[in-house]
């Protein structure tokens, strides 16, 4: 449904044609205004964007507007081809007010479309130890469906999506753990991995980095090269989105997260005696259903980076 401005602004609402457009389908979107607040609006332009974009596919400069004056203005678009998730056609208005500072208006109409299994493509390959993971990909999004008992304890059942030998000696790994669902267990865990090999963690170098559902930030490590993570650090809250990052200095992983990007927490740093080489990294996502039995997740990432630093 289109969604409004807030209620100290003018009335801004969008709608679309078709009313639920098919990924891909042409759409007509109509932004509709009423001032209604009690005084004009000078100066007012409109930007009319289309899903995905950061520019405006039209812009109308609109004038002065009287008390009560509506106006409508439609703009052809199209749903994106590779879409999933909340798609939003958005109507942006910039305005200003006689006696105050500028002020301005957004409205939205958001078509929400199902994530699906699709695959991923080149670079990315798959790998999983649980025999219900699925995998997508979405642009710069990943998305990983699994069930599996734990990531620790002996039983390290997962799904993942991995870059092989994409961690150099001195690199930096991070993803923006979007959103987790699909599950009421609280222990379900998504975020970072990175091993020798991670089709194969008993050659060495496994760490992971998760966020929990609900149990905050797990920095586990495996301290004796045999495939199991038996090292742990974190907690706190949970948070989602948030963004992790693994720094690898040799045999060192330092771990870090953040809710905004910019102001980083310190995990924990563990040495991994096993570490050696160029590393795989990819992202992992567990169920942890060992008390949940059955009980699957749908873990969405995005922006998955590997650097040197």
């Amino acid at each position: 449904m289109g969604a409004h401005t807030d209620t100290l602004g003018p009335a801004l609402s969008v709608t679309t044609e078709p009313a639920e457009p098919a990924v891909g389908a042409a759409v007509t979107a109509t932004a509709v205004l009423v001032n209604d607040c009690p005084f004009p609006l000078r100066g007012a332009v409109l930007y009319l964007v289309d899903p995905g974009a950061t520019t405006a596919a039209r812009t109308i400069p609109l004038g002065d507007l009287r008390r009560g004056a509506k106006i409508t203005r439609s703009w052809r678009t199209s749903m994106p081809a590779d879409a999933a998730g909340d798609i939003a056609f958005t109507a942006h208005l910039v305005f200003d007010v006689d006696g105050r500072s500028a002020d301005c208006a957004r409205a939205a109409k958001t078509v929400s479309v199902p994530y699906e299994p699709n695959g991923v493509r080149d670079p990315y390959r798959t790998f999983a130890t649980t025999d219900d993971a699925r995998f997508g990909q979405y642009g710069s999004r990943l998305v990983i469906w699994a069930g599996g008992a734990d990531l620790s304890g002996g039983r390290d059942e997962k799904g993942g999506i991995r870059l092989p030998g994409a961690a150099a000696t001195s690199s930096v790994v991070q993803v923006k753990t979007v959103s987790l669902t699909g599950s009421d267990n609280p222990s379900a865990k998504y975020g970072i991995a990175v091993a020798n090999d991670l089709t194969a963690p008993e050659k060495g170098g496994y760490a992971v980095l998760t966020m929990s559902q609900s149990y905050g930030v797990e920095f586990m490590t495996d301290s004796d090269g045999d495939g199991h993570l038996d090292t742990w650090a974190g907690g706190g809250a949970s948070t989602h989105p948030a963004w992790l990052r693994l720094i690898r200095s040799g045999a060192t992983y330092t771990a870090y997260s953040t809710t905004n990007g910019l102001a980083w927490n310190e995990i924990g740093s563990v040495t991994v005696p096993s570490a050696s080489g160029v590393l795989d990294a990819g992202v992992v996502a567990s169920a942890v259903n060992l008390n949940h039995p059955g009980t699957t997740v749908r873990a969405l990432f995005d922006h998955f980076t590997v650097e040197e630093s």
